[in-house]
């Protein structure tokens, strides 16, 4: 338990803080869960493309507005997108291969 007055106000602080986080991360989290779940349907050839790149997009803005926040930092923020487009764009790439043959 903390000693000063100063350090249990801090504590106090540090847990809604920590609280607040979780529920951005569990968010972003989740949106990153989706888009990948369509991307995978878009891959086995029960989803819709359109749909997959909603999702990632959605996915993306979730993702700038936790960093925003100072949730995660700017290097995972990034990393997650970058992540998220390439497999997108492989798809795309797929797609346009078989139509194109």
């Amino acid at each position: 338990m903390p000693n000063t007055k100063s350090s249990f106000r801090a504590m106090r602080k540090a847990e809604k803080r920590r609280m607040r986080n979780q529920a951005y991360r569990s968010r972003m989290r989740s949106y990153i869960k989706r888009a990948r779940m369509a991307l995978d349907a878009v891959l086995k050839g029960t989803g819709n493309l359109e749909d997959a790149q909603k999702a990632v997009y959605e996915a993306c803005r979730i993702i700038d507005k936790t960093e925003a926040k100072g949730v995660i930092r700017k290097g995972a923020a990034a990393r997650y997108k970058s992540r998220l487009m390439q497999r997108l764009n492989s798809i795309i790439h797929q797609k346009a291969v078989v139509e194109a043959a």
